[in-house]
């Protein structure tokens, strides 16, 4: 495994961009390469304070209602995203 490999692969670990087969390599390797897994572990908790450095910002309104018009759409109700009824089924 290149050293490469193990970098991009604990930086996408660390962002929650691994899936499916890679991320089931990336495990492996961890379980089986202790370095590789404390690189792991470093990258997680920086990550994790990113959301803390950047000052609040509200996205502009007109962004909010594309992502929700968009969002919609994909759900066959464009305008309006589905919402389900406390009883499972989509409210109408």
């Amino acid at each position: 495994m290149s050293s490469e490999w193990r970098e991009d692969s604990s930086a996408l670990h660390a962002l929650g961009l691994l899936a499916g087969d890679e991320l089931a390599r990336f495990r492996q390797e961890c379980h089986a390469d202790p370095a590789l897994r404390e690189m792991s572990r470093v990258l997680r908790e920086v990550t994790a304070q990113l959301v803390h450095w950047a000052p609040p910002h509200s996205p502009p309104e007109a962004l909010r209602e594309r992502l929700v018009e968009d969002l919609g759409s994909r759900r066959g109700h464009p305008g309006r995203p589905d919402r389900a009824s406390p009883g499972g089924a989509p409210a109408d």
